[in-house]
């Protein structure tokens, strides 16, 4: 979470919106169970070994320091980056800055990972464990390393499906996942607002499902614009 997560605009022009935005009322941790509830379902769904809130102290790096910074998803078992183990961290951040302002240079995903790669400065140099970031902008919108993400996930895991339905189940396993992390941000968000408890925002467990649910659910689905990147942005 980040100090001026979101910030409202009043029709003076001054910053609103006290439980959006302050960092002091707890509304912006509350938000970060259902982000990582969902990645760590979306990883398992890849089929690789999920630990949560692991401690970094205990993983094969180097520490800079003895504290106690944790993990919120350790995958192991996945085929990308040579098989490295991946930390991955989520977070639901605005386009604006605590000032109302819209973040330059490359926006918001940028200014994400920059803030993850100064918690954890250990996971940038590691060769063995890979540091992932998944940003959200709030409206929706993803960072392009999140979505980048997701689809070599679907592209990993529709290597067992025929190959006559491979592309369909890669576009099956992304639509799967990426509405299970909006769907989880979105509500997190708005439970945070209204002062909901947090357990109440996603709860996101149960069995994997089979391909034909996943292609069903694809092919039933609204066509509606996307709000991941294009390809190669």
């Amino acid at each position: 979470a980040y100090p001026g997560c979101f910030v409202a605009v009043t029709k003076r022009g001054r910053p609103g919106g006290h439980r959006a935005s302050c960092p002091r009322s707890g509304a912006l941790r509350s938000r970060a169970g259902a982000l990582e509830r969902s990645a760590a379902r979306v990883c398992r769904e890849a089929a690789a070994t999920v630990n949560t809130h692991m401690l970094l102290r205990d993983l094969n790096v180097h520490a800079d320091r003895p504290d106690d910074r944790r993990l919120e998803v350790v995958a192991n078992g996945l085929l990308h980056w040579g098989g490295a183990q991946l930390a991955v961290d989520t977070t639901l951040v605005s386009a604006l800055t605590s000032t109302a302002q819209p973040r330059r240079h490359r926006g918001s995903g940028a200014f994400a990972r920059r803030d993850k790669e100064r918690t954890y400065p250990e996971l940038v140099r590691s060769g063995r464990c890979r540091l992932v970031v998944l940003a959200i902008e709030v409206g929706g919108r993803w960072s392009s390393e999140a979505a980048g993400f997701v689809r070599l996930l679907a592209r990993a895991k529709a290597r067992s499906s025929p190959p006559l339905l491979r592309s369909t189940a890669v576009s099956a396993w992304v639509g799967r996942w990426s509405a299970l992390r909006s769907a989880a941000a979105a509500r997190a968000f708005a439970a945070s607002l209204l002062a909901l408890p947090a357990a109440r925002a996603s709860s996101l467990d149960g069995e994997v499902p089979l391909l034909s649910a996943a292609l069903a659910a694809h092919c039933e689905g609204p066509a509606e614009p996307s709000r991941l990147p294009a390809p190669g942005r």
